[in-house]
């Protein structure tokens, strides 16, 4: 059995494996597979590999495995604070090496963006809120500034409670009140 990997946009990737110069082996990802013998299709994930999907535009790589702080019941906080949100229809949420970012969707399928397939070929996400876990196990709500002299991850709160710092910005994430938030320490600009 191919090991084939559908993304959310409905598009199916496969897996091949060539040999470097050096001899090692390098991974592609390719969505038509009719182009290659099935000998150089892979079959299994190698090891010390992963599949991951770009939260932004669903773009699909095979990358090594992602050692991360970040357990699976503080994703389900922070996802368990989005869902109680009406206003947020369409959201993804990622985490890195020591944080938990939450995407928000650009469009919004009751606006006409034709059918489910349509809309998910379209649709892209951008980077609004994170959670980033330090070392001494503190949680930083960090949101993202455009602003020339701040550009970046910009951190609003640290605390200890993740449930509390979730429940507290989540609820503005798609509100222009998230920009009320301003770096921890320094006066409003």
């Amino acid at each position: 059995m191919i090991l084939e990997y559908i993304n959310r946009k409905k598009e199916p990737h496969y897996f091949i494996a060539k040999a470097t110069k050096l001899g090692k082996e390098r991974f592609y990802i390719v969505k038509d597979k009719t182009k290659y013998e099935e000998s150089d299709l892979l079959v299994n994930i190698p090891q010390g590999f992963e599949i991951y999907e770009y939260p932004e535009d669903g773009r699909v790589v095979l990358r090594k495995i992602l050692k991360s702080i970040i357990a699976q019941d503080e994703i389900e906080i922070v996802n368990g604070e989005m869902e109680k949100h009406l206003t947020v229809k369409d959201y993804l949420i990622d985490k890195t090496e020591n944080s938990i970012i939450v995407y928000l969707g650009y469009l919004d399928k009751e606006d006409g963006w034709g059918d489910e397939e349509q809309f998910l070929k379209i649709q892209s996400y951008d980077f609004t809120l994170r959670f980033e876990k330090t070392s001494d196990g503190k949680y930083k709500a960090q949101r993202f500034c455009c602003l020339s002299r701040y550009y970046g991850w910009i951190t609003m709160e640290t605390n200890e409670n993740l449930e509390y710092l979730a429940e507290k910005y989540c609820f503005h994430i798609d509100k222009e009140s998230l920009l009320q938030f301003w770096i921890e320490g320094e006066e409003d600009w």
